[in-house]
């Protein structure tokens, strides 16, 4: 197919694999098609909503895209499964629930869970796309990956978020091999300042991880004795949902 909605889907494809806004010149060579072209084309999507631009001019998968993937979400079979899972975790934890479902070089954020009566929450996750080695979900999605996603991943530069984002790749598979030993990821501080979450990989028939379980909270109130009991609930939270997955498919 070579039409005009032919064109836009690559070059949306091609944003939701990105991390931080792509330039025009990175799109129009990904997708091997002209920049005026592309211009064109982004331009009509971000009057649309389906494209932002990031503060640094970069182009970002746009909030009608997101709104459109919630509203399927809510119909999606593995959402609707998993809320007694999640709904529990968020009982034990007193904590932020989130699943997500790895895209590309990101997390997806596609429910989130909150307790009734927390004195504080968080805020609401301005963007529900991450990059995985700034999250709890990302983490154990990685280090539960295929090789190849892992090794695509690093290939690339790492974005830096906060102070605590962890950009080295070689500390970067220090973390993923701890990870596979606990079964538990921490993200403390690394995407959003003041944030503290834990995650545990959702795993398909292969064994492989395509998604992501986490607990979040506040810095202050994720102490030591708070992470041990998310750590303990998360695993088996992560299992009833694997074996959930199964079963959908």
């Amino acid at each position: 197919m070579d039409t005009a909605i032919d064109k836009a889907l690559v070059i949306l494809e091609t944003l939701s694999g990105g991390r931080s806004g792509r330039p025009l010149a990175e799109i129009a060579a990904e997708t091997g098609l002209p920049k005026t072209t592309v211009h064109r084309l982004l331009s009509i999507m971000q009057h649309r909503g389906f494209v932002d631009r990031s503060e640094a001019g970069g182009y970002l998968v746009g909030r009608k895209v997101i709104s459109l993937g919630l509203a399927a979400a809510e119909k999606d079979s593995l959402v609707l499964a998993a809320r007694p899972v999640l709904g529990t975790l968020v009982e034990q934890t007193q904590e932020t629930v989130q699943l997500g479902l790895l895209q590309g070089s990101q997390v997806l954020y596609i429910d989130r869970r909150e307790p009734a009566d927390a004195t504080v929450r968080l805020a609401r996750t301005p963007a529900l796309l991450a990059e995985l080695h700034t999250s709890a979900m990302g983490k154990a999605i990685l280090a539960f990956g295929r090789e190849e996603t892992v090794e695509a991943f690093l290939a690339a530069p790492l974005s830096r978020y906060t102070d605590q984002t962890v950009t080295d790749p070689v500390k970067l598979r220090e973390e993923l091999e701890h990870i596979r030993r606990t079964g538990v990821a921490r993200a403390d501080r690394e995407r959003y300042e003041g944030v503290v979450a834990l995650g545990a990989p959702v795993l398909d028939a292969d064994g492989y991880a395509f998604a992501a379980v986490s607990v979040a909270g506040p810095a202050h109130r994720m102490d030591e004795a708070k992470c041990r009991l998310i750590s303990e609930a998360l695993p088996p939270a992560a299992a009833e949902l694997t074996v959930l997955v199964s079963r959908l498919r």
